[in-house]
């Protein structure tokens, strides 16, 4: 008996439980038939796509920039052939900026301008994500489900070679090159700089930044060149760029670097074959010596290690003499 009445307590309960909480069920959702499902009227999108873009410009013009662009992209994804669709994308990207969500504005632009290729919008969104590589080649930190964690000039890599990719010959093409160079000096990797500047001197070569890009294809090339080695074709490529700049823009008021660059790769490249001519010489190989020896001298005259070459190949001969 008891057992029964437990049962019967909890069925009641149950009951009034549904009760109580049907009217706010009842407020949140409700049946279409049209499609068979219910629906919750507070995230269902307008009927019309101007009714949902009016709905999310106020959620825009309240500053309340995440709903603003939830409801953007409701537009988008509901009405993606609408006239409005293109705008929707390219404010949704505006509400993720406003709070500094940079990775997904520039997401929201760059889907723009792939869906919507001939949005009014087009140079604008391009323009927005050139500007939002900027901010982290600056330093702005990459997020990690939505945590600041570490700036990524990769990250401003990736968002200018975008800018390049969508308008070769647009407006911010031959920044986002040379940028895009930049950002791989400050990383470190200089022989893909050198690449970057070189790919904006071949592919822009009346552009105002043509002369500082070809100074930066010799002095990247010097910098990717190693301590005196055995293998200098690095400095040798760097030597060359150095000499092809001074040889393009003899007028240029970089000249004067360049000449110090010119400078520290001859003494560097002296150096490496003084190396390669000292090995010789202590296995005795005097006559490979001698040819390392005789390159310092003849080519490299006025380097440091000039006169220590001069001076051994004065005792080869001696050698040879006897």
């Amino acid at each position: 008996m008891r057992k029964l009445m437990r049962r019967y307590l909890f069925a009641v309960a149950i009951t009034l439980l549904f009760l109580s909480v049907s009217p706010a069920l009842h407020a949140y959702w409700i049946w279409t038939p049209q499609t068979g499902t219910w629906i919750n009227p507070k995230w269902a999108v307008k009927d019309t796509p101007q009714e949902q873009f009016d709905w999310a410009m106020k959620f825009y013009n309240s500053k309340d920039y995440k709903k603003a662009a939830e409801e953007f992209f409701r537009l988008v994804r509901f009405y993606p052939q609408a006239e409005l669709a293109a705008e929707s994308q390219y404010y949704a990207g505006k509400s993720y900026e406003a709070i500094e969500e940079y990775e997904q504005a520039f997401n929201a632009y760059q889907k723009g301008i792939e869906t919507y290729p001939f949005s009014k919008r087009l140079e604008e969104m391009i323009e927005r994500e050139y500007e939002i590589a900027g901010k982290f080649y600056a330093g702005e930190k990459v997020r990690l489900w939505g945590i600041p964690t570490f700036p990524s000039v990769y990250k401003a890599i990736e968002i200018y070679q975008k800018v390049v990719d969508n308008a070769p010959y647009g407006k911010f093409a031959e920044q986002s090159l040379f940028k895009i160079g930049e950002c791989y000096k400050k990383a470190g990797d200089y022989q893909q700089a050198r690449l970057a500047f070189q790919k904006l001197v071949d592919e822009h070569p009346e552009s105002k930044l043509a002369e500082e890009a070809n100074f930066q294809v010799g002095l990247c090339a010097s910098q990717a060149s190693l301590k005196p080695s055995y293998d200098q074709s690095v400095t040798d490529d760097a030597l060359k760029e150095i000499e092809d700049f001074a040889r393009r823009h003899p007028e240029s008021t970089l000249t004067g670097e360049a000449d110090k660059m010119r400078e520290s790769l001859r003494e560097k490249k002296a150096e490496s074959d003084y190396t390669i001519a000292e090995f010789y010489w202590k296995q005795k190989w005097y006559d490979s010596a001698e040819v390392y020896y005789r390159n310092i001298v003849d080519n490299f005259p006025d380097t440091n290690v000039a006169k220590k070459a001069d001076e051994r190949l004065k005792i080869i001969e001696k050698k040879a003499k006897k």
